[in-house]
């Protein structure tokens, strides 16, 4: 199940923020210092421009987390009893999607260039969405059309994410020659989206599996 080459793309994107970060207040107390004020000027001004960076930061990851919700909880009326899961969206998944979908004959709509979204999956199929309450389905692949589900690989995404993350990989078409897409599913950590990587992707893979009724390819096909 696992993916024993493990991706590093959430821990490169951190170090390239925090090395800016570092870089940034590091050149704004040089400048502090230059004009005269003391070390401990210096070091609470520091502090209340990363505080006030925080709580900018977090007032937008909230306003984001409060259109999922409202978004899964349209879904979660549109679909009773399937399974939902929070999945990250990009232009990279928009060209999967179209790939996939043109190879199965299925409509699609054009994937934001970087967000969130739901997968959707039940004994109808899967689904991915995007938008707020109102959602607005990405792509809809039927059960019949289902092989398997997997765990893969995606590029993560993110404004500082860099590298390769683990993705649930949904496999449709021919059972010898499938296409597939890979979504990278996350979780809220003190309101910051984290990718979901071993163990824990490879519960989500399980779950979709199962809520859709295929089985878990344990051999995923490489890129």
């Amino acid at each position: 199940m696992g993916n024993n080459g493990r991706r590093r793309g959430g821990a490169i994107g951190l170090v390239v923020l925090v090395g800016y970060l570092v870089l940034r207040f590091g050149l704004l107390a040089y400048r502090e210092h230059q004009e005269g004020m003391s070390t401990e000027g210096i070091v609470l001004s520091l502090l209340g421009f990363a505080a006030l960076a925080f709580v900018i930061i977090e007032v937008i990851n909230l306003a984001y987390h409060a259109h999922t919700r409202r978004r899964e909880q349209a879904l979660a009326a549109r679909h009773p009893g399937a399974h939902l899961v929070p999945v990250r969206v990009s232009r990279d998944l928009g060209k999967q999607i179209d790939w996939a979908a043109g190879a199965l004959g299925l409509p699609r709509e054009s994937v934001p260039r970087r967000g969130y979204g739901t997968l959707v999956a039940d004994g109808n199929g899967i689904g991915l969405y995007s938008g707020g309450s109102t959602p607005t389905l990405l792509v809809g692949i039927p059960r019949a059309a289902l092989v398997s589900v997997a765990s893969g690989d995606a590029k993560a995404v993110g404004r500082y994410a860099f590298g390769r993350v683990d993705a649930i990989r949904v496999l449709a078409g021919d059972p010898n020659a499938p296409v597939w897409i890979d979504v990278p599913a996350y979780r809220v950590v003190f309101g910051f989206p984290k990718h979901l990587r071993g163990e824990e992707l490879d519960q989500r893979v399980r779950e979709v599996a199962s809520a859709v009724g295929v089985s878990v390819a344990t051999l995923p096909p490489l890129r």
